[in-house]
């Protein structure tokens, strides 16, 4: 019986993988600076690259040249001078110091090689480089030049001479389009930032221009865009006018909260949460980005890529009430001090004083050490994995994250992404002296009458005197995804009209399966 279940299980594992592939897995990769340890062969030894489908390096930015003209620069040293060591490359070969393409260009060729299916952007922008964007959309002439300056660089590879790399065609096939990450249009930004009122009706004619000319080359290549998740960024871009130019948007779906905010809070939260009272607070969440796009913009759910966290966030707080989540936050001269840190790091803090908690509201993680009185908030394989669930539920074109390298060195995130589950705990405990599980759902309750097109958080209550290996939830016979991690809650997307049977399934280490009783309830 047990091996029947095992080839079942292995059968469902292999349609899992073909289905995730029938999704974008874009995955940012901040290659800019070298030093914080993470390489581009770091995307093959995690296993990342032969799930993740684009993968956008960021960033180059718009400067002015010599003659004034704006135009896109990078890193021209780390990005093609360098000469990556045996030890630094993807294979393993050093380069040559004479070769016109070396660095990190050359890694990437090297990774497109292996990963034939593999799709390379280049992302233009980002947060701090966005000084000059404004006046390379400024005028036909400007959109021209800096247009043409991209694709002469990075389609036709053609980057410039210097110390012997570059020239000719040195970078011809690294990459297959463009990400446009133009942040601040109009208002805002780092201080010195060019912005003017026409530049929400220039970000449109320069994407339309580059459309015109990625065409011009080859129909097939790809450009997106990164966009604010919320109004008041929000209202600076024509999304309705951008959509037809763009093969997806890469909208931003963290950093919900941050310094601006003097309290603790969710940065990237799945739902939104009533407790969250902090300004607009309650409606900032992925699944409100998501449906606004949908529903009050009307942008096709194909050209829809909501983003994950691959980082958390930290506050200091005044107190422990709350274990931490929606506090007053420490400020010194007026500044909340926010910190940042990788999910590779953050995973290891349940080790060093911090306690684990999980939002049966928000449906998001966060980490709170009640002596120091810091807070975490971040994604986990749990709320990426919902997530996931979430942009198939919506035949969305996918899911993104920021950024690549804060996965731990196995590609857990990327792996739930692709899989669509968490990971189950691996161990060598045994339930056979113990009597089970008993397990019920207690939310939704039976004959419950619910919208169509809502999402329902389904929450059980356990009795165990075995370990729980995960709980597994069933529609109507069918599997929406399992929980490995207490609290075992979960949520079922984008409900469909009807009468509907929900049913929670509880493992133990052993195998030994555990039943809830049926709850039925009425979608309308």
């Amino acid at each position: 019986m047990k091996k029947i279940k095992n080839i079942l299980l292995f059968i469902l594992a292999v349609q899992l993988a073909l289905f995730a592939q029938k999704r974008e897995i874009v995955a940012y990769f901040g290659g800019g600076d070298i030093n914080h340890g993470y390489l581009v062969k770091n995307i093959k030894t995690s296993g990342a690259a032969s799930k993740i489908t684009t993968l956008i390096f960021a960033f180059a930015a718009p400067k002015p040249d010599s003659l004034g003209s704006i135009v896109p620069q990078i890193n021209s040293y780390i990005d093609y001078q360098q000469p990556y060591t045996s030890e630094m490359s993807i294979d393993g070969v050093a380069d040559d110091s004479t070769q016109p393409l070396r660095g990190q260009f050359n890694q990437l060729k090297k990774l497109k090689a292996e990963y034939p299916g593999l799709k390379i952007l280049l992302s233009i922008g980002g947060w701090g480089g966005g000084k000059y964007f404004s006046d390379a959309a400024r005028t036909t002439v400007s959109r021209e030049i800096f247009v043409d300056d991209c694709i002469n660089k990075f389609i036709y590879g053609d980057l410039p001479v210097i110390n012997g790399a570059g020239g000719n065609r040195s970078a011809e096939g690294i990459f297959d389009g463009f990400d446009i990450d133009w942040e601040f249009p109009v208002s805002g930004g780092p201080e010195g930032t060019h912005n003017i009122p026409d530049d929400k009706e220039n970000l449109t004619k320069l994407l339309g221009l580059f459309r015109k000319r990625l065409d011009i080359v080859n129909p097939k290549l790809i450009l997106t865009e990164a966009v604010p998740a919320f109004n008041p960024n929000l209202n600076n871009f024509d999304i309705k006018a951008e959509a037809k130019y763009l093969d997806w948007f890469n909208l931003m779906t963290y950093d919900l909260h941050g310094n601006w905010n003097n309290a603790s809070a969710h940065h990237t939260n799945l739902l939104s949460s009533p407790q969250d009272t902090s300004d607009n607070g309650a409606e900032l969440s992925f699944n409100k980005s998501v449906k606004y796009f949908l529903d009050t913009l009307g942008i096709s759910s194909q050209k829809i890529v909501p983003g994950a966290a691959f980082y958390g966030k930290s506050w200091s707080v005044i107190d422990t009430v709350n274990n931490g989540l929606y506090q007053p936050a420490k400020d010194s001269g007026g500044v909340i001090n926010v910190l940042f840190s990788s999910y590779s790091n953050l995973v290891k803090l349940e080790s060093e004083g911090y306690n684990y908690y999980w939002d049966t509201l928000a449906m998001a993680p966060w980490l709170f050490n009640p002596e120091k009185k810091i807070f975490w908030t971040f994604d986990d394989a749990k709320s990426i994995a919902l997530k996931s669930r979430y942009v198939d539920a919506y035949n969305l074109r996918g899911l993104m994250f920021w950024e690549i390298s804060g996965d731990d060195s196995n590609g857990t995130l990327v792996n739930t992404i692709y899989t669509r589950n968490m990971p189950l705990v691996q161990t060598n405990h045994s339930n056979s002296n113990n009597k089970g599980i008993s397990i019920r759902i207690i939310r939704p309750q039976m004959n419950d009458k619910i919208s169509a097109g809502s999402n329902v958080i389904i929450s059980t209550l356990e009795s165990s005197e075995s370990s729980i290996a995960k709980v597994e939830f069933f529609v109507d016979g069918n599997s929406i995804g399992y929980c490995a991690k207490a609290p075992y809650d979960w949520v079922w997307f984008n409900l469909s009209k009807g009468k509907h049977k929900l049913k929670a399934v509880a493992e133990d280490f052993d195998g030994n399966e555990f039943s809830s009783k049926f709850i039925t309830i009425d979608v309308e």
